[in-house]
């Protein structure tokens, strides 16, 4: 935890790369996250997500989709704000989150 005692999260977002832009705009927006990562990164199975999404026929025969991941912390209830907001924008957008506690952390 901070020396304020609040409760920090890391929140893993993994979007398709046509949101990314758009992504990187609203998450700049907000001043309770002071910065974040973002990676190229591959899904690799059958389909993306709950199964709604089929991949294409290039994707089914590599076995991966292209997506971008961020990763930014912050505190765990700014973040839990940032994902309902995040929830109400990009319904059926087809991007995947994970938001966990964070037991240590420091800047070395």
């Amino acid at each position: 935890m901070t020396e304020h005692n609040t409760l920090q999260g890391l929140l893993i977002l993994i979007a398709p790369p046509n949101l990314e832009d758009t992504l990187v705009d609203l998450l700049l927006q907000h001043n309770e996250i002071s910065g974040f990562t973002t990676s190229h990164v591959s899904g690799h199975g059958s389909s993306h997500g709950n199964g709604a999404v089929a991949l294409s026929i290039v994707e089914q025969v590599t076995g991966r989709q292209k997506r971008v991941q961020f990763m930014l912390h912050a505190s765990l209830p700014d973040l839990q704000n940032l994902v309902r907001e995040l929830k109400a924008k990009f319904s059926k957008t087809d991007m995947h989150y994970i938001l966990l506690p964070i037991a240590e952390m420091q800047t070395m």
